[in-house]
């Protein structure tokens, strides 16, 4: 029998197996380099769109733009990119009210439903909150909500790119956040591992965090 934490591969397909999320503390490779997913007009449009939400159904269909906008295009479409939109767009909900004050206050920072995508996005969009405020921390404050939310476009936008180019697999959906994370923000940091108090679902293996559960 193998335990709560093997990293197999035949244990991280399963339902409800482990997988690695990240190393913390570290820059991914890359950092900073990754092209524009957007143009600048098509960008503020989607960051105006983002600022307007005020319910989760226009969140979601937000979110829906994005990803239509970003797979229009890309030829690999069909089973890979249908099991990459619910994990990636949960996660990224969880991104968006953690990380951006005028969605939080909007929909309330509380993430109802728990699970793999929604507890990765939370403490993805800690991080990015505290890399948000550092890059922030001058701009004038009628500037900073746009500011803001472009960057969130930009992260979702990179995001969905990657997502399309894996596997679909949860895995590949939150290497793709991730990697989208440290490229965005400049001074995005991968979070220190801790424990979900709702699910336990976080482990500690070495210097890399752990999630248990099913992506939602």
């Amino acid at each position: 029998m193998h335990q709560l934490e093997c990293a197999c591969a035949q244990c991280r397909q399963r339902a409800g197996a482990a997988f690695e999320v990240l190393e913390f503390g570290q820059d991914w490779p890359g950092k900073g380099t990754a092209p524009a997913v957007f143009g600048e007009e098509e960008e503020l449009q989607l960051a105006m769109e983002l600022l307007e939400v005020s319910s989760e159904e226009e969140l979601e269909q937000f979110l829906g733009n994005v990803f239509k906008s970003v797979w229009k295009g890309v030829k690999k479409v069909g089973s890979t990119i249908a099991k990459a939109a619910q994990p990636l767009g949960g996660a990224l909900k969880a991104v968006a009210k953690t990380a951006l004050p005028f969605v939080g206050g909007a929909l309330g920072s509380m993430i109802p439903i728990p699970g793999v995508g929604t507890a990765l996005g939370s403490a993805l969009g800690r991080a990015a909150s505290s890399a948000l405020e550092q890059e922030m921390a001058s701009a004038a404050p009628g500037d900073r909500e746009l500011a803001m939310a472009r960057r969130f476009v930009r992260i979702a936008g990179q995001a969905a790119r990657l997502a399309a180019e894996g596997d679909g697999s949860p895995r590949a959906v939150e290497s793709a956040l991730t990697q989208a994370m440290h490229q965005q923000l400049p001074h995005f940091r991968s979070p220190a591992p801790q424990q979900d108090e709702e699910s336990g679902r976080w482990r500690r293996r070495g210097n890399r965090i752990v999630v248990m559960g099913d992506w939602n």
